[in-house]
């Protein structure tokens, strides 16, 4: 598929996806709600204040903020970090991806040994001017447990400093979760709270602006300011989303081979994904076939295409004749023969023959031929309708050609009529 997605790229003049769901620290947009989160969790890190919370709504950027804030870390600070990206743990798994991520070679087998190797770390590390952080994501799936394995950990002290610092970040049900009584103490402990809101329109247009100079576009007509706000409003200024609409619309112009995005193309994904109140529910796509365009048949091998022409005869005239469905499973399920083989091609089914006869042979599952015709009546269900659709649209455009030629023809015509009545008679 790399040659459709180069293709892709190509069309568009793009070196990469502008709006790729993995995250990147180059293509990282910079926000006043970012900005000031960022600043708060630097602030807090250098000051070793413990314990920071990062909260946000699914898709408002927190995995973002963390990956960025530890590259700075790394890099800028040259701190140990662990990020722990899969929080529904028990406390003791838990320990040991923080280890494991810190580098820490351990060999113990009860929780009370793996606390030890890590407070030993934390220790040497201080010493040595380290400031290990300790990154946990999707931290609103923390056990109860785990939440006061966090607390005990922020205990840990030397010269009135704390050993290591903690950043929490989950969605709002976190917030929550740190506000019920038996977390009085943690949350006491919490000297950083940030909160990650939506993109404002003018973020929303300046995100799709960096996004595609980040991926090398030269067209600034692009995403016309029309979509751009078609798609705040079905996004709700909610990045992940914005990225959804961004590259779906994409995909939507490359298979039209368009060079701009239509509002259309917003409000069609936007239905399809129910996104802005948009339910796709008792309601045709308005867009359909959209990688049957994209994404070309397959080439079949020989060795897929040629069948014993026997062994088809076979099945053909056991759903004619009524075989025994024993006899009739065991012909249908032979496989295809080498290349080498010389074989005449495969009949076509006879009309006659009931759909369930049918059905039974074509789709019977570990057959090659079934298989191929599987294969070959999706294709042609894609290609039937792409072709009604793009066939109306091409009878248009050509009658619309036709009935503008007539018209110039006969303006033509007429002039030539009024010329020739109004020329002077010739005199004899």
């Amino acid at each position: 598929m790399n040659h459709v997605y180069q293709g892709f790229l190509e069309h568009f003049r793009l070196e990469r996806n502008p709006f790729a769901a993995s995250v990147s620290p180059q293509s990282f947009y910079s926000t006043a709600t970012y900005d000031e989160t960022l600043l708060q969790l630097m602030f807090a890190t250098e000051t070793r204040q413990g314990l920071m919370v990062l909260t946000g709504e699914p898709g408002t950027g927190k995995t973002t903020i963390l990956q960025y804030f530890r590259n700075w870390l790394q890099q800028s600070c040259g701190y140990s970090t662990a990020y722990v990206f899969h929080s529904s743990l028990p406390s003791m798994d838990l320990f040991r991806l923080i280890l494991r991520d810190f580098g820490i070679s351990y060999d113990a087998p009860s929780k009370g040994d793996l606390l030890i190797a890590l407070t030993d770390w934390l220790k040497q590390r201080y010493r040595a001017g380290d400031c290990p952080v300790i990154l946990i994501d999707e931290a609103q799936a923390l056990t109860n447990a785990a939440f006061e394995e966090v607390r005990m950990l922020l205990n840990l002290e030397m010269d009135g400093f704390k050993l290591v610092q903690i950043v929490l970040a989950g969605q709002s049900l976190l917030d929550k979760k740190l506000r019920l009584p038996e977390m009085t103490q943690l949350r006491q402990r919490m000297m950083c709270h940030c909160h990650l809101l939506p993109f404002t329109p003018e973020e929303t247009a300046g995100y799709i602006c960096r996004r595609l100079a980040w991926a090398g576009s030269d067209n600034p007509c692009l995403f016309p300011p029309e979509t751009v706000r078609g798609i705040y409003k079905y996004s709700n200024g909610i990045p992940r989303l914005i990225n959804l609409l961004g590259e779906h619309a994409l995909l939507s112009s490359y298979a039209d081979r368009r060079n701009s995005i239509d509002l259309d193309d917003v409000a069609a994904i936007a239905q399809e994904f129910e996104l802005g109140g948009e339910s796709q529910a008792g309601k045709e796509p308005l867009r359909a076939s959209v990688f049957s365009r994209l994404i070309p048949f397959p080439e079949l091998s020989v060795e897929s295409t040629k069948v014993v022409s026997k062994q088809w005869n076979e099945v053909t005239d056991a759903a004619v004749t009524g075989v025994p469905s024993e006899q009739t499973e065991a012909i249908a399920s032979l496989s295809a023969v080498p290349a080498s083989s010389t074989a005449d091609p495969p009949r076509v089914l006879p009309a006659a023959m009931s759909r369930s006869r049918a059905e039974l042979i074509i789709f019977k599952p570990g057959s090659k031929a079934s298989q191929l015709c599987s294969h070959l009546l999706l294709y042609w269900c894609s290609v039937r309708s792409s072709f009604a659709r793009d066939g109306h649209q091409f009878v248009k455009q050509c009658l619309e050609w036709l009935c503008k030629a007539k018209e110039i023809a006969n303006s033509g015509e007429l002039g030539r009529h009024r010329m020739i009545r109004s020329a002077p008679e010739k005199r004899g």
